[in-house]
């Protein structure tokens, strides 16, 4: 297997107002064993309508001055609109790079675009925690990525900027992350999250009223009396409503307790040595979460599991409380294969470094021990097939439904791309490169870098540098 080493990289290249394309990173790779280096990029549609001919040249400056011009001519790109295209890569004849300048010269029928303009990161929200999970709630209903669009969006001339960063022309949606550039104004607007939020609590405590459960009818009662403090609407009326029910439920509740008295004698024995009731409760949950995974499609994803606030690295963050969503790699034999959508953390493969195979590793014992406690409810460690684990590196070629799945990135490190760790541990052979830093038969771990291709650890990491973590799990359907 070749072994890549980045030597340049440039993740954020100026764009040319109005172009409709747009170069998303401009990396330049060396292979270790024979010093050439390959020119890598990557670039997106970020209009409305396919393009069938791009042309972009690409300018490269060398540590002395010395530079270079590789030009690109995609004639058959037909690139859809919100796609993105990582053109072949190319090699070029400067090893040492330090600075780059991309151009596009033609997409189909136009060659003349706007300067080059440098796209920031978008602002960060003035939100509570309280206003972002609403505006969650409502990104997550337009079918928006959550965790991508986090920042505030903005409009310009002939096109904005959507809150995930990503450069938008005469787009309704996002190509990023989806989401729909009416609505995102409102969504940044703490007034009508809090205006959405005590909506949407009105609207499920009046329908929890109907369901006749007195426990959710006094939560529901709660709900509207403090709806009520804030003058909102008829929600006094509502509440009262609800203390007469949860009244007339007590009630009920009393004539049905002295019926069955005689029963709930021999009742109240078989539950003290049978746990049937929560069984039934945990089965019955598996068996929803079981048939939501078996309708999804291989690539589509899922949510399950936390981020809980009771482990230590998401507590106090916008992560907190947020499910996990998972990327359904495969089904075989009754099971689902699912990998997280984003690295879940960044951590060491192992912290003493010398870990052998993965279940002697660390992050083996993280992922199996705190992280499998509380990121699952009982039901949802119920429906897991043996350990939490990481994709070995032949597993992303061979179960990957599409190429997007090799790269991610992580809720901790926003939208860009992250190098996450496989499970796939190799033995140094003893490159001369590296005779300085490893020693012969030094377990190096194969990680995905941020270009989905897989690399070795003596290409720049070691089992106790930080990379992402992606979880996977097989899961029960039946």
């Amino acid at each position: 297997m070749s072994k890549y080493k980045i030597v340049y990289r440039d993740a954020n290249p100026s764009w040319q107002e109005l172009c409709p394309v747009r170069l998303l990173a401009v990396q330049v790779s060396r292979d270790t064993e024979t010093g050439a280096c390959f020119l890598q990029t990557k670039i997106v549609n970020v209009s409305t309508k396919p393009i069938g001919r791009i042309e972009f040249t690409v300018g490269l400056e060398g540590e002395g001055g010395e530079t270079e011009t590789v030009d690109f001519s995609l004639l058959d790109a037909d690139l859809p609109a919100g796609e993105v295209l990582r053109p072949k890569a190319v090699r070029i004849k400067l090893s040492v790079i330090t600075g780059s300048r991309a151009v596009v010269t033609r997409a189909d029928g136009e060659t003349s675009f706007g300067d080059p303009i440098d796209i920031d990161s978008p602002a960060p929200l003035a939100l509570t925690g309280v206003e972002e999970s609403e505006r969650d709630v409502l990104l997550s209903e337009m079918g928006a990525d959550t965790f991508k669009c986090s920042g505030v969006h903005s409009e310009h001339d002939g096109w904005w900027q959507c809150g995930c960063g990503a450069v938008n022309l005469k787009r309704g949606t996002c190509w990023n992350c989806g989401s729909v550039r009416e609505k995102l104004a409102n969504l940044e607007d703490a007034a009508f999250l809090d205006e959405s939020r005590r909506d949407r609590v009105y609207k499920t405590s009046v329908a929890i009223l109907e369901k006749g459960n007195r426990k959710e009818a006094e939560a529901a009662k709660e709900s509207l009396e403090k709806l009520a403090e804030q003058g909102y609407g008829d929600s006094g009326e509502k509440a009262r409503e609800a203390e007469a029910k949860i009244a007339n439920l007590s009630k009920r509740r009393k004539k049905i307790a002295v019926a069955a008295v005689a029963g709930i004698v021999l009742l109240a024995v078989m539950v003290a040595i049978s746990p049937l009731p929560s069984m039934l409760e945990t089965k019955a949950d598996m068996k929803a979460e079981q048939e939501i995974i078996e309708s999804k499609s291989i690539g589509q994803t899922v949510e399950l599991g936390t981020y809980s606030e009771d482990l230590s690295t998401y507590k106090g963050t916008s992560v907190a409380g947020r499910p996990i969503r998972w990327v359904v790699v495969d089904k075989e034999d009754g099971r689902a294969l699912l990998v997280t959508q984003q690295c879940i953390d960044e951590m060491a493969f192992d912290t003493q470094g010398d870990a052998t195979d993965f279940e002697s590793s660390s992050l083996y014992d993280y992922l199996n021990g705190s992280f499998k406690d509380y990121a699952f409810s009982d039901a949802e460690r119920g429906l897991i097939d043996g350990d939490v684990t990481i994709l070995g590196s032949f597993m992303v070629f061979d179960r990957a439904p599409s190429e997007d799945f090799l790269y991610a990135t992580s809720v901790k490190g926003g939208n860009e791309d992250e190098e996450w760790w496989t499970s796939t541990v190799e033995e140094y052979s003893g490159s001369w490169l590296y005779d300085d830093i490893y020693y012969d038969g030094q377990p190096l771990v194969n990680y995905v870098n941020t270009w989905g291709d897989i690399e070795s650890g003596d290409d720049g990491y070691e089992q106790d540098e930080v990379l992402g973590v992606r979880p996977a799990i097989w899961v029960k359907l039946n």
